[in-house]
């Protein structure tokens, strides 16, 4: 009786030890650390409004209403994520999590970049800063000539 509690109890806390712990963040205070974002991004992410600010305007919104456009990421484990506009399904390519630098070749740009790859060419199709919380998350990307900040929902 007593070996068949130990072998429960060890087999208990080493399913429970491998259970991936998602850390509590902030939204008002979003981060782009690296490892953190790399647990928090798998999800999916439903387009809530985009900040546009075009050089000598005033910035201005875009949303769902205003665009006729809904449209969500959904980051897979696997390094797979698939876009839908309006609930139709548009691509599913690769994604890598990594430093700004690979992009820039730059060395001290060191923010965290999402990277989206064509899954059939390899080829960057694009590239952002993920700002992430536990329920929403901003994509910016800052090499941009029209600056676009967008904000998710995370589902």
């Amino acid at each position: 009786m007593g070996r068949k509690v130990f072998c429960s109890l060890y087999l208990f806390f080493i399913v429970s030890c491998k259970k991936e712990i998602i850390p509590e963040i902030n939204c008002s205070v979003k981060t782009n650390e690296i490892e953190i974002v790399r647990q928090l991004l798998p999800g999916s992410y439903e387009w809530a409004y985009t900040i546009v600010w075009m050089r000598g305007s005033s910035p201005y919104n875009e949303t769902p209403a205003t665009t006729g456009l809904h449209y969500k990421y959904v980051f897979k484990t696997s390094g797979i994520v698939d876009y839908f506009e309006n609930g139709i399904l548009k691509s599913s390519d690769n994604y890598v999590i990594d430093y700004e630098f690979k992009v820039t070749t730059y060395p001290l740009d060191s923010a965290t970049i999402v990277i989206i790859n064509d899954k059939q060419t390899g080829l960057r199709k694009e590239f952002f800063r993920p700002w992430l919380c536990n329920d929403s998350a901003r994509f910016y990307n800052p090499y941009n000539s029209i600056d676009y900040q967008r904000y998710f929902k995370r589902k």
